[in-house]
């Protein structure tokens, strides 16, 4: 995204009554953030708020996130393209079967065709000149280089963040880099398919081979087999929901027996990584919990409204609505509930068998998703390492990348991948909040069990009254849409 000083102008100018208002009012004690929030934390997600309520055409928000600020510096990328394997229906077959697996059979969705995925390898050069230019190399030389500066195993799979139409691994350099510098390790950034153009399964789909890919590299991808053991899930709000989904997949089909996914003329074995560790995943699609408005003071994400209507919706253009229209963005409304979608659905069952996780969240608007979600985990059978930090908004660590808080997260998410890779897994569940103003962090330790005051019957049915209302307004445009193609024919 354009961050030069003269868009930063065009975008605070107009908002800079509220930066002062907020800033006075936050400096006296009076807003309704100050007991939970410094000054500049509040300032940010005041105008953070203002500037992402302003509606734009969808075509316009993915032009403006996907863009590519270059690579310079420590930061050390290798590029790749996963080709597509000639028989395609080993990836897409354990899919649908996932999908029949978890559902009703009321689901609806478009399978995507497997195409070649694009990755980025990322690592941290140490010692590079900040504003170093990025070496005139072959892709291949760039891969020499990165593994140079690996000392450790740790390979981390990323899916970067973005309501799943924005976003890129160009724009998740920096917090990337950041993981592979502090575990010594790699990671490999991938660059799934965006909604609204490619609806669910897609980015799925491409998870799943890029996951693969590690496994099994098919020829022309410079690395060697990577080990499930060596390898931790991750990723940023949507992608922390596809890390997720990805691992209830793999769960999935070794409950059903599903011992093996033909790739490239190999059967890989379906294999679980050694752990999952993601960053205010969005857990539920549909924006069902209370958290949603109950914390919307404290963070920059609009809640919908009662009937899952975004306020911010984009303007209408030639890629959204969709056609033929959809509720969501993301998926159609009959998989709103599916646990490959909101991993939020799946039950503690589903989780049973599953590696360590850790889950990081602030008081943001997802709080109560993912919190409920760790619960879940905890009862299936998972160990879980769960820490919120009171007061901070929805992926802080990433917004604020230079404070004490952002630090103690990086760190923690960092310890994690390192121990899990390295044989030293967490050997029970443990959750702490981390206090608000406190130096050094001081942390409350919490129950797992009684991580929420939800109930199970509470998720289910916000869950459902939600959907409910998609199908709504899905079939409704879908009468619209039909009428329009009858005319236009006639």
């Amino acid at each position: 995204m354009d961050l030069s000083p003269r868009a930063l102008v065009r975008l605070l100018l107009p908002r800079l009554p509220l930066l002062l208002k907020t800033a006075v009012f936050n400096a006296l004690s009076l807003s309704p953030n100050s007991s939970k929030q410094d000054l500049t934390t509040e300032v940010a997600v005041v105008v953070l708020r203002s500037i992402l309520t302003v509606r734009k055409p969808m075509a316009y928000l993915q032009h403006v996130s996907t863009k590519d600020p270059g690579i310079r510096g420590p930061i050390c990328v290798a590029k790749v393209t996963i080709p597509p394997p000639l028989d395609a229906t080993g990836p897409r077959e354990a899919i649908v079967k996932a999908i029949e697996g978890l559902g009703d059979g009321s689901e609806t969705y478009t399978l995507p065709d497997v195409v070649g995925v694009e990755a980025e390898w990322t690592g941290y050069r140490k010692g590079a000149p900040a504003h170093e230019p990025r070496p005139d190399v072959s892709e291949e030389d760039h891969y020499r280089i990165l593994m140079a500066s690996v000392s450790t195993g740790t390979t981390i799979l990323y899916f970067h963040g973005g309501a799943y139409f924005l976003m890129d691994p160009a724009s998740h350099r920096e917090p990337v880099s950041r993981l592979a510098r502090l575990t010594g390790g790699r990671c490999y950034s991938v660059r799934y398919r965006l909604a609204p153009q490619n609806p669910f399964p897609a980015q799925l789909l491409d998870g799943l081979v890029a996951y693969l890919s590690l496994l099994a590299p098919p020829k022309g991808l410079p690395h060697d087999p990577v080990p499930a053991k060596s390898i931790v899930f991750a990723g940023d709000s949507a992608g922390g929901n596809l890390a997720l989904a990805l691992l209830q997949l793999l769960l999935t089909l070794q409950r059903m027996g599903v011992r093996s996914i033909k790739f490239h003329g190999d059967d890989v074995p379906v294999q679980l990584p050694a752990g999952i560790c993601p960053n205010s995943a969005w857990t539920d699609i549909s924006r069902s919990m209370p958290s949603i408005n109950h914390n919307a003071h404290l963070d920059y994400l609009d809640p919908p409204t009662a009937e899952g209507i975004s306020k911010a919706d984009p303007i209408p253009d030639h890629l959204w609505p969709a056609s033929p229209p959809r509720a969501d963005i993301f998926c159609n409304a009959s998989m709103l509930a599916h646990p490959l979608v909101s991993p939020l659905a799946a039950s503690p069952e589903h989780w049973n068998g599953m590696p360590p996780a850790w889950l990081c969240l602030g008081n943001e608007g997802l709080e109560d998703e993912i919190t409920v979600l760790a619960r879940r985990m905890h009862q299936g059978g998972g160990v879980v390492d769960f820490v919120g930090y009171e007061g901070m908004p929805h992926c802080f660590a990433m917004v604020f990348p230079k404070t004490l808080k952002s630090r103690d997260c990086f760190e923690r998410q960092a310890n994690f991948c390192s121990a899990v890779v390295n044989g030293n897994p967490p050997s029970s569940s443990r959750a702490v909040w981390v206090k608000a103003f406190s130096k050094p962090s001081h942390v409350e330790e919490l129950d797992l069990d009684q991580l929420s005051t939800l109930n199970d019957e509470e998720v289910v049915d916000a869950i459902n009254r939600m959907q409910n209302h998609a199908k709504r307004r899905e079939e409704e445009a879908l009468m619209k849409w039909d009428e329009q193609q009858t005319r236009a024919k006639l």
